[in-house]
């Protein structure tokens, strides 16, 4: 799960010989630029991800799944089915800072959505 995400790590976080370790480990900022190759990511290579998401949250319906904008306090996806399309908001527990703090919520958000659909199958 968004292991090839890529890490980009912010210039002022370290130096080639010592790291700095009063910043937070947070990554990059998030920026306009950076959440729009973060959607597009997703939605290239993360389509399972998403509908796990989709489907976790009462959309078991949707065929597809996709990013239609990301911010700092969540993402919001487009559910697809045919002629259908419904807007998802997954809000984020708290805002992040950066794209290494981003990344390590979607995969949260990730892993709960398919444990909540592995144990209704079971159910």
């Amino acid at each position: 799960m968004l292991a090839c995400l890529p890490s980009y790590a912010h210039p002022s976080e370290s130096t080639p010989m010592q790291p700095n370790h009063n910043h937070s480990q947070d990554g990059a900022p998030l920026t306009e630029k950076l959440l729009t190759a973060i959607a597009h990511h997703l939605n290239q290579d993360h389509r399972e991800d998403l509908l796990a998401c989709a489907r976790a949250n009462d959309l078991n319906w949707a065929s597809e799944v996709r990013v239609v904008s990301l911010d700092a306090a969540g993402i919001v996806l487009e559910a697809i089915d045919g002629n259908t399309v419904q807007p998802l908001r997954l809000n984020f527990p708290t805002p992040v800072n950066g794209v290494l703090a981003l990344k390590r919520i979607l995969e949260a958000r990730i892993a709960e959505s398919r444990a909540q659909l592995d144990q209704a199958a079971k159910e």
